[in-house]
Formats: structure tokens, sequence, C-alpha cells
């Protein structure tokens, strides 16, 4: 078969460069027609979807930040209800004292300080009582505070915090306009708490409730602070916020969708039931997409409305114009690259790619020589930067991440040692108060021999064999403090005596057995240490036969927020040192005992 007289010319007369030039050409002209068009008609659709996200983006934003402010606010309105200085100045108040209740006002504050130091946003803070107002402004009157929705909401939430959507502060305190009153809290929304003070006296919980008035903690917020995010995201026109209740309490909004709404939407139950999305309803016999997210600290939705068409109008324009600029564009750069480098960019971009799969497979040290300066040798000259730096960052990282766990593992140890020190000094103490010089000695002995273990070295890891002779001596000095409330059993396999621990891994378990296990004891404590190798690891327990723990408490132990020091230390040290594999487990039965497990690698 002849092949046709132009494709005849075109193979044997043009150059290589033109051959690919115009097969590029056609190649490329055909399918960049069909996919400008379908790349229109997808983009359109992409684009109302993003826009659609992005708005839900936001929406979800906002309430994040709002519920991160709020749950703020719970947590340190919760820490005030243990708080002794508010538990004694309510106890003793006496607003018939005025100097004692200028005082009392002055230690309420620093106390309000401690709690709310770093939320900003807040308007105002008061502590409400039927005799005063106490906080950072005084313009709620106290006087008929009891007879408000405030403090009916605080007495129904008995202690919880509730979340009060935006009031009238005239019709809530029952103010005539006329009054003179600052404009910006015309409207409020507050969140309100009844402070169920107590004290812990000898471990006996002592409630103010029944003592004295409890007050009323009342957070107020400026509502246009909840809105302040949403508004300045929405769209150049046609979009509306709003913040309401799942009832229909409106909480913010634009000015837009206060003026469109009678009443509660009739599509609100609707996304009260889905809690967050997008969605289109209809409204006034239109579609209307709506973008919200409900609060989990308050219950409140937070929404954007816009319509389809509006939503696009900003858009479509552009997305037309893209389209038509796209295509030429890359039909004519497609041209232009192709006719100048279609012979000399094959050679580096092989070299390059050569490269990148080396560097892919771990090799950073990989180089390629720069044989020009243009925008490929540019490419090239980086991609050789960047390996230096990739190799450069691997050391330093490994290096800083050296650093910062050696510097843990010695946080970790100096926290222990001085705690244990302190009580060793107040033991001896008793004991010499309460014997004679004999038994000083012996524990001035047996702390020497301690304190040289624990200032030998600044290593986190001894031998277990020194280590366990460390536990005896302070089991011996303890010993002499209870005398005789304890007894202690070992059951040590032999072969652990060759490996080395971390340093005083067994004594805050000790320690917590003699203090809490057997606080309500005066004989026949008993405590086994035993240790043994299983399933390739080494395993320690310390059991005693004490009151135990109850299960709500055990899981908070080795958590960050917990009170037990030496358990938290121990844990950490283990993880640090050996991985997340090992670490303590405990497991205990009220009024039984509890059985304290450590994991170690061989």
């Amino acid at each position: 078969m002849r092949t046709p007289y132009f494709l005849h010319r075109f193979q044997k007369h043009f150059s290589l460069r033109s051959k690919l030039l115009l097969t590029y050409a056609l190649i490329v002209t055909l399918p960049l027609v069909i996919l400008s068009s379908k790349y229109f008609y997808s983009s359109r659709e992409f684009v109302s979807d993003f826009a659609r996200q992005n708005l839900y983006s936001v929406v979800k934003q906002n309430n994040e930040m709002i519920d991160e402010e709020l749950s703020r606010v719970e947590e340190s309105s919760l820490a005030m209800f243990a708080d002794q200085v508010l538990y004694e100045q309510y106890l003793h108040a006496d607003p018939k004292d005025e100097y004692s209740m200028i005082t009392m006002e002055k230690k309420v504050n620093q106390v309000i300080s401690k709690y709310f130091l770093d939320l900003n946003q807040i308007y105002s803070i008061h502590l409400m009582t039927s005799y005063a107002n106490i906080g950072t402004s005084t313009f709620i009157p106290y006087q008929d505070f009891h007879k408000t929705a405030l403090y009916q909401r605080a007495r129904a939430g008995n202690g919880g915090m509730v979340w009060v959507p935006t009031f009238s502060f005239d019709r809530m305190f029952d103010r005539k306009t006329s009054q003179v009153r600052p404009p910006e809290y015309a409207h409020l929304l507050s969140g309100v708490r009844l402070l169920k003070l107590f004290q812990i006296n000898n471990s006996e919980v002592i409630e103010l409730q029944g003592k004295a008035e409890m007050p009323v903690l009342v957070v107020t917020y400026n509502p246009e602070m909840y809105g302040a995010h949403l508004s300045g995201a929405l769209p150049a026109g046609g979009a509306s916020f709003f913040i309401m209740s799942a009832e229909g309490e409106l909480i913010s909004g634009t000015d837009m969708f206060k003026e469109a709404r009678p009443g509660k939407p009739a599509w609100l139950d609707e996304i009260a039931a889905m809690k967050s999305g997008t969605i289109t309803v209809m409204q006034d016999g239109k579609p209307l997409i709506v973008c919200f997210d409900t609060s989990k600290v308050t219950g409140w939705i937070s929404g954007i409305t816009i319509s389809p068409g509006k939503l696009m109008a900003s858009f479509l324009p552009e997305i037309k114009s893209y389209t038509i600029y796209l295509a030429v564009f890359l039909l004519i750069v497609s041209l232009l690259l192709a006719y100048i480098f279609a012979s000399s960019i094959t050679r580096p971009i092989h070299q390059l790619l050569k490269a990148i799969k080396k560097t892919g497979e771990g090799e950073f040290d990989t180089r390629i020589p720069v044989e020009s300066y243009n925008e490929m040798g540019y490419l090239i000259h980086k991609y050789n930067q960047m390996n230096v730096k990739i190799n450069r960052l691997i050391e330093e990282n490994y290096i800083v991440k050296l650093r910062e766990k050696e510097t843990q593992i010695m946080s970790l140890n100096i926290q222990l040692n001085p705690h244990f020190l302190y009580n060793t000094l107040n033991i001896m103490n008793w004991t010499a108060l309460e014997n004679n010089q004999k038994e000083l000695s012996s524990m001035i002995v047996s702390l020497s021999a301690m304190l040289q273990y624990t200032s030998a070295n600044s290593q986190d890891i001894g031998d277990f064999n020194d280590d366990l002779n460390w536990l005896k001596h302070y089991i011996f000095i303890t010993d002499q403090r209870f005398e005789g409330k304890f007894t202690v059993t070992y059951d040590i396999a032999p072969e652990l005596y060759t490996y080395t621990v971390p340093k005083l891994f067994l004594q805050p378990f000790v320690e917590n057995a003699i203090v809490h296990g057997f606080a309500h004891i005066h004989r026949g404590g008993l405590i086994q240490i035993r240790g043994w190798l299983e399933d390739k690891q080494r395993c320690f327990t310390v059991e005693d036969n004490g009151i135990g723990i109850p299960e709500s408490q055990i899981a908070s132990l080795t958590e960050t927020e917990s009170s037990s020091i030496g358990i938290q230390n121990v844990d950490k040290r283990i993880k640090l040192i050996y991985g997340d594999s090992y670490g303590v487990t405990i497991y205990s039965q009220p009024q039984k005992g509890t059985v304290v497990k450590i994991h170690l690698p061989l």
C-alpha cells in the first residue's frame, strides 16, 4: 500500500523537530478541544461542590474555635468548685459588714483572675448572690437576680454549665429602655453555672450547700463575637449566616437572615437531626443551599445559606474564560516546548528521572552533573541542593531527637529523687523523736547506701541487684516509721540479677502500697515483690493486700493530669527507654488489694 503524497513528503523532507512539532500539534489539538469542553462542565460542578465544602469548612472551623473557647470556660468554672478561697469567703460572707465585703470582693476577684486569665473574648464575668455581684463588671443587678431566667437555668443545671441564647438585657433584668446603659450589652448571650463549692478536710468532703448561699457564675459574651468569623468569610453577595438553637432561638446572624426570617425555618428540624453537613432545601419555592454544623458544647447550630444561582454567579464567567484561556495557553505552550526542547530535553530528563528514582529508594547522596545553566540546569542544581539539605536535616533531626530523649529521661529522674529524699528525712525526724539513737543509726546507714546509689552517676539505668538493694534499704527505713505494720516478701528469678533496669522502678509502687493501701490498718499488711522471665520479656509485680483502688481511678494513674507523680515517672521512663510496647499495668479490687505489673524487654 502506497503512502499518501503529503505523508511521503513529510517523512522525507521535514526535519525531526518539524515532524515532532506537527505531529504533536495534530495529536494535541483535537483532544484539547474535547477535553476543554468536558473540563468546563466538570469544573462547574467541581467549583460548586468546592464552594459548598468551603462554606461548610468555614462554619465548622468557626464552631470549633467557639467550642474551644467555651470548653475552656467550662473547664475553668468546674475547677472553681474546689477552690478553698471561694469556699471560705462565701461561707463566712457578712453583707452587713462593709469592710469584710470589700475584702471578700478583692479576694474573689483574684480567684476569678486566676481561672479566667487568658479568655480574652469574654465580655464580663460575675459571681452572683442575693447580696452581691462580684466580678469584672457590675452592670448586672444582683437585687432581683434570683427572679431572672438566668438564675432559673443555673438552678436547673444543678452545677452543670448551661448556655443561654442571646437575650435582651432590658427584658431579662426588667430595665426600661430609657435607662442609661452601654449599648454594647443591649443583647448578650451567657453561660451560667451554680457553683456547688466544697472543701476537703481530712478526706471528708464538706459542701457549701446548706451552710451558705451558693454563688451563680455568669459568663457573658457579645453575640457578635459568635458570628465575627462567619460574616467575614461570606461570599460577596446573596449569602447570610445564622447561629440558632435547635428550638429556633436566634443567637446571631446577618441582617439579611434576620429580615428574611419571620419564625423558625421549616428546615431547621432536618438539619438539627443531621447535626452537620450541607443540604439543599426549598424556601419560598426556591432552592437554598445550607451549610451547617452543630456545636458540641452548646448544641447550637451555625450555618451559612446561599442560593445555588448566586453561589455560581461569581464563578461561572471566570470558569468560561479560564477554560478558553487555558486551552489556548496549553496549545501554544505545547507547540513552543515541542519546537524548542524536542531535541535537547530527553537526555537531562532521563538523567533526572533515574536520580529521582534513586532518591525515592533512599540514596540521598545522588548528584547529577550540571552541564548547562538554563531552566533544566537550574532544576538539576536545585535537585542537588535538595538532596544535600535532606541529608543535613536527617542528621540534625536524629541529633535533636536523641538530645530530647536524653533530656526527658534526665528530667524524669531528677523529678523522683528529691521527692523521696524529703520523705526519708521526714521519717528520720519522726524516728529520732520517738526512739533511741540505735534505730536512727541504722536508718542513716541505709539512707547513705541509698544516696550513694542514686548519686553515683547520672545514668537512668542501673544493675537490678543494686536497685533491689536500694529498695530493701528504703523498706527498712519505712518499716521503722510504721513499726511492723507490714511485711515484704521477695520471689525473684536468679536470671534477672544479670540485667539492668530503670533506676528506682519499683519504689513508687511499694510506697503507694504502704501509704495508701495500708492507710487504715495497723497490722497484717503484706507486700509481695516478684520477678520472672516470660515470652522474651522481664515481668515484675508489686502486690499488696491493701484497700485497693476504685476502677474509675485506675486508668488515670498514668495520665499526665494524675497526682501520682511516681507512677507517671516510672511509666514514662520505661516508654522513653524501651518503647511504647512496655510499661506499667495496674490491676486492683477494692478491699482485696492491688497488683502492679511492669513489663521490660530482655
